[in-house]
């Protein structure tokens, strides 16, 4: 059996000296958490709270990949923040094992949504004039459930039958115990599998993006789609590729290694594998989906619907303030002379 990296076996191996104060980087991690639920949760209120915004297949995509970062942010978040402050695991292994889960299926499904993502703005780039319909719709709900159901299908029962969570008598900490490789498979499934789809997807449209004035000039479109559109879409489908992947990319080497490190025991002192190692690796993947909402400003309709918030809200402020001062005024006009 192969010990697990994760926070379920504590931020380091045990081989490693166990950490006694992570003050700092618990504060930092709750404020991330506060910001990951505030930022995503956001883009999700002004898209779905905006119909103009909501009908573009595109954007419902974006609420998707929102939905799974908010995972990061209202539940993983807070169990690692709670390790960091304890020094320890101190949840029962079943907490433990819905964690590993969790983890390594919001991963596979956050990127896959990305992928989904990239495959609609790519239809998008070859049928610019497709207009929106029942079907566009049904194949848009396809693209939403779909990394969901794949993510847990492939997830699910690696971790099940490939690990099993046994709690620490000495230190009182859940740790889960990974059968050989199945570890390693999971976190290609989950990851590098996904991650590699993602970037394939994302040369492609920037292939098309170059290529794009030839073609258009060979089939004689008219009206000739709108090149600023077919930028932005570009713009947002490497912005999304490269930030869901390389903030990811260094935590799941890092991972890897300790993994290849720990089927020697001789070689354990070897790797380098520090505390400060992997506390800054996984500090750079928590900040993904704390970045990630500023990506899809790079959208003008949802930058407009933002603007748009901004200002009813500041008018309903505007409006309730006359209202107050026209009540006081009113009341003191009632109330004669002082």
């Amino acid at each position: 059996m192969q010990n697990s990296t994760l926070l379920t076996q504590g931020l380091v191996p045990e081989v490693h000296a166990h950490h006694t104060d992570h003050l700092e980087l618990t504060i930092a991690h709750i404020a991330m958490a506060f910001w990951v639920c505030l930022a995503n949760g956001s883009q999700i209120v002004n898209i779905l709270l905006t119909p103009a915004i909501r009908r573009q297949p595109k954007n419902m995509l974006v609420v998707n990949v929102c939905l799974c970062e908010v995972i990061i942010g209202g539940f993983l978040c807070p169990l690692y923040s709670d390790s960091l402050l304890q020094g320890t695991w101190r949840h029962n292994p079943v907490t433990c094992i819905v964690y590993e889960a969790t983890f390594y299926g919001q991963v596979c499904v956050s990127t896959l949504a990305v992928f989904f993502l990239l495959v609609e703005r790519l239809y998008y780039l070859l049928s610019p004039h497709t207009r929106i319909n029942s079907c566009i719709y049904c194949l848009t709900l396809l693209m939403v459930v779909f990394p969901w159901i794949l993510g847990a299908a492939l997830v699910a029962p690696l971790v099940v039958y490939g690990s099993i969570a046994k709690l620490n008598q000495g230190s009182q900490s859940c740790q889960i115990l990974w059968k050989p490789r199945f570890q390693t498979v999971t976190i290609f499934v989950s990851f590098f599998c996904p991650a590699f789809l993602a970037m394939v997807m994302a040369v492609f449209m920037v292939i098309f993006y170059v290529m794009h004035p030839v073609t258009v000039k060979d089939r004689h479109e008219v009206p000739e789609p709108d090149r600023q559109l077919i930028k932005e879409s570009v713009r947002v489908g490497l912005l999304s590729s490269l930030t869901s992947v390389m903030l990811q990319f260094p935590f799941f080497i890092v991972l890897l290694q300790e993994i290849f490190c720990q089927r020697d025991a001789s070689s354990l002192r070897q790797c380098g594998l520090s505390e400060k190692t992997w506390s800054v690796v996984m500090l750079v993947a928590m900040l993904k989906p704390g970045i990630t909402p500023f990506v899809w400003l790079a959208y003008s309709d949802v930058r407009s619907g933002f603007r748009l918030l901004c200002v009813r809200r500041s008018e309903r402020r505007h409006r309730r303030r006359i209202s107050q001062a026209e009540d006081a005024l009113a009341y003191l006009s009632h109330s004669g002379p002082l």
